[in-house]
Formats: structure tokens, sequence, C-alpha cells
């Protein structure tokens, strides 16, 4: 048979072709051959099995990236990296936490113990619960390393993380017990230590407690209860004292503290604080120590000394703030009380040492009881007080010496005590002093009579009178019935006429 006539380019689909073989691959073929044709002999439509794309809708091109374009290709690459990286994450975030759960309590537990530990904080935590955000501890129990006489407990506390790292402590239910001063003693130095890094964690308190003992096992003398615990940023050390480098205080305020006596609850005040390197300050009824009518500073070294001072405030503030009953009084009062070891006291034992010190008293709008007679000696509204205070070892007695009370022209000079009952204190002073005759007969005079008769009256008795009048008074109060306190004077002629 002959053969077949080559087809000319001009054949009809439906004839089978040859193709040359140097002729270039079509869009999307995986070898040389040529493609199938589609159905009914219909060669593939464009776009189909890779070849070019077929126009959108409209005869409009498909945008680009579809069906598999270059650009869609990247976007996958993107998206399977970023799962990829999460899974990961994930991976390694769920196996930490089942080493943590499954294998790490002891691990953990020593962690948590190192962190409180480089905070100047020796801490047995507890139980430990962990998730993924945070570490629980229940019924913990701490001290401060390097204090005496401090140890606390915490019913919960919440240590939230960044990474395996604390970034922030909650607790609620902190119970801090205080057995003599020895812990006030080592606290700066506590803080001159540890104070910067534990400031740098940030601490909510809530419900916290604190109870102060004269000695171990016994009764608490002070409590601060229910108070809520903010801790604030202080201002640089600045002045002579500060040396070069001195770390900032630890302040801050313990919210509406209820303040127990000997168990008995006389005030419930916010109680501000702050901890330096060189002394403890606390103020009673102000949100920071300047606004605080009452405050006390303790200062350990290089000789343990103490005071306490009582800015000008109304009598009936001070009564509220210490439970102390004094009615519907307009007087305004101030003081200073300065604290120190005695001649002989042993520093060693700081806790159980006699203490004294001078003791200064002002009140404005009280005089001494007296007779009309008197008036014209106990000029003006104010009284001064003036003494040597002597604190007991065991804390129950003050001892007052060298007592000088000043109202006008009368001064009487004497001794006193105070007796401490519980929440309670009985005082009792005895009190004389000396008045010229000339100067009470003249007094009575201006009393009875006025204008310039008055006066010449006054110059001829002061004339005629010679001697003096021993004056005695004796005062018995207690500390929380001010107001009932009984003021007994006497009095003995010891006058004469002048010839």
């Amino acid at each position: 048979m002959a053969p077949s006539p080559r087809p000319s380019s001009a054949s009809s689909p439906d004839t089978d072709a040859e193709v040359p073989l140097a002729a270039p691959r079509a869009i999307g073929e995986s070898d040389g051959a040529p493609r199938a044709p589609g159905e009914n002999g219909a060669p593939h439509a464009p776009g189909e099995n890779g070849a070019p794309h077929a126009p959108g809708e409209n005869g409009a091109p498909h945008a680009p990236g579809e069906n598999g374009g270059a650009p869609q290709g990247a976007r996958g690459k993107r998206r399977r990296r970023a799962l990829i990286a999460a899974l990961v994450v994930v991976a390694v975030v769920a196996a930490a936490v089942a080493a943590l759960v499954v294998l790490g309590p002891p691990a953990l537990r020593r962690r948590i113990v190192a962190e409180a530990r480089a905070r100047g904080v020796a801490l047995d935590p507890g139980v430990v619960d962990v998730d993924l955000r945070s570490i629980r501890l229940r019924d913990g129990r701490f001290s401060l390393l390097g204090v005496r006489g401090i140890s606390g407990k915490v019913a919960r506390a919440t240590i939230e993380l960044r990474g395996l790292s604390p970034a922030r402590i909650a607790t609620e239910g902190v119970e801090l017990t205080l057995v003599g001063t020895d812990a006030l003693e080592d606290l700066p130095a506590w803080v001159a230590q540890y104070g910067p890094r534990a400031a740098a964690l940030p601490l909510t308190t809530g419900r916290v407690r604190l109870g102060l003992r004269d000695r171990e096992g016994g009764p608490e003398v002070l409590v601060l209860a229910d108070g809520a615990l903010e801790r604030r940023t202080a201002a640089p050390v600045e002045g002579a004292a500060a040396p070069p480098g001195a770390p900032r205080p630890e302040i801050g305020t313990l919210k509406q503290a209820r303040v127990l006596v000997a168990g008995k609850e006389i005030a419930r005040t916010d109680i501000a604080w702050s901890i330096g390197a060189a002394s403890i300050s606390l103020g009673f009824g102000g949100e920071d120590l300047v606004s605080a009518p009452l405050r006390a500073e303790l200062r350990p070294r290089p000789s343990p000394s103490a005071s306490i001072e009582l800015t000008p405030t109304p009598l009936s503030a001070v009564g509220a703030l210490l439970g102390v009953d004094v009615g519907a009084s307009t007087m305004v009062v101030a003081g200073t009380l300065e604290l120190r070891l005695a001649d002989g006291a042993d520093r060693a034992a700081l806790s159980t040492a006699p203490l004294e010190g001078p003791i200064a008293l002002t009140v404005k709008g009280f005089t001494l009881p007296h007779p009309k007679e008197l008036d014209g000696l106990l000029f003006g509204n104010t009284t001064t007080v003036k003494a040597d205070a002597s604190l007991s070892a065991d804390r129950q007695r003050v001892a007052l010496s060298g007592v000088e009370v000043a109202a006008g022209a009368l001064k009487l000079k004497g001794t006193g005590t105070v007796e401490r009952n519980g929440a309670d204190a009985a005082i009792a002073m005895d009190l004389s002093g000396s008045i010229p005759c000339s100067l009470l007969a003249g007094s009575a005079a201006m009393s009875h009579l006025t204008g310039a008769v008055g006066l010449l009256a006054r110059d001829l008795v002061s004339r005629a009178l010679a001697g003096s009048v021993a004056v005695q008074v004796r005062v018995d109060a207690r500390a929380s019935r001010l107001t009932a306190a009984r003021v007994t004077p006497s009095a003995i002629l010891r006058c004469k006429l002048r010839f």
C-alpha cells in the first residue's frame, strides 16, 4: 500500500498530526508528548491542566495568584512556616507544663524558694498549684533573712509569670508576728540589702495582720488587723545625711487597719510607714507621714533611739485615734517624746532594756482648775508640761521625774507615774509650788475690784504682804477617761505683813 500523503498545516483537528521533535513544550506539559484532546476530540481549554488560563467572566483575565499562580504559592509557604512555628511553640509550652506538673514539683519548689531567698525572704511555699500563666501558693510560711523576731504566714499568694520569671505577686491573708523590738532594729539593714530587688517586683496585699509581743509566748500588746497594704515608690533620698547611692526607702500605707491594744479595739485608721537604711517611721491617722498627726521614728544605729511627735491636733481627733474619751473638747494638743537606752542598759537585749528620755506637751485651751482669786496668775489659755520619762524593762510602767507644769505665772514641779493596765493606763502626779503672797493678794484684789480701784488695791496689798503660799496639786486620771480626771488642789498660807 502506498503511503498516505503528509497532511498540510490546514488539516482538520480530527486528523492525527505529527509534532516536530524540536517543537517547544506547551505550558503545563510534563514531557514532550502532546496532550490528549478533550471530549468530542476538542483540544483542552486554556488553563486546564496547567495550560494558560481562560479569561474570567466577561472576558476579563484571572487575577494574579488564582489557580496556583506564583503569588499564591508564596503566601502558602508563609502560612506553612507560621503554622509550623506555632506548633513548635505549643509543643514547647506543653512539654514545659507537662514537665512542671508531672516531673517538676520538687524542682519548681526549689526555684520558688531560690527566687524568694534572692529577695531576702526565707520561704516555705506550702501547697503549690501551677497553670500556664501563674503559680499559686497556699498556707505558706516565711521570715526575713537576718531579721530577728519576725515571722509570718500567708494564706494565698498568686505569682503571675512572664515566661518562667515572676512578674507580679498578689497575696491575701498575710499575718506578721513581731517579738520584742529586735525586728525593728534589723529591718533597716534588710531594706538596704534587699530593698531594691524586692521593690522591683509589683506586690499587692489584702487583709494584713501585724501583731507585736513583748516576749516570745507573751500576749499581743499591739495588733494592726484587716488592713490593705499599699506599697509606693519613694522619692530619691536627698540631703547631707544621705550617702551617695543610698537606696530609696520602702514606703506605703496600711489602709483602714483596726488598731487593738491588749485585745481591745481602740480605732480604725490609716497607718503610713517608711523603712529606710537608717530608720523606720510610722504615721498614724494619715495616708502619708507628712499628713499623719501622730508620728513615730526608730533609729537603731549607732545607738538605739526613738522619737514620737504629735503635731498640733484637736484633742477630739487625738482621742478618736487613741480610743480615749475626751468629750466635746476644743483643746489643741502637741508634744514630743524622745527615748534612748537608759544608762547602763544592755544594748544586746534591746527588747527588754529600760528606756528613758524627755517629754514635752503643750495644751491650748486648758488651765488648771483654780479659784477665782487666782485668775490674775493663771492668765492665758495655754498649759505646758515637761518631764523626764523612764520606761521599765517590762514596758508596764513609766516613771515621770522633774515634772514642770506652767500655766501663766503658776509654776509647779513634781513627779508622776503611768501604770499600764491592759488597754488602759492609770496616771498619777503630785505637783507643788509656791506663789508670792504679794502676787496672790494682787490677783485676788483684781478679781473683786475693777478699773483704777482694782489697780490701786493691788499695789497696796502687794507692798503690804510678804512670804508665800505653798500650793499642792494631786492629779489622778485614767487614759481612757481623761475628762473624768480628778484634780485636787490645796494651799498653805505663809504670808505676813511688811512693816
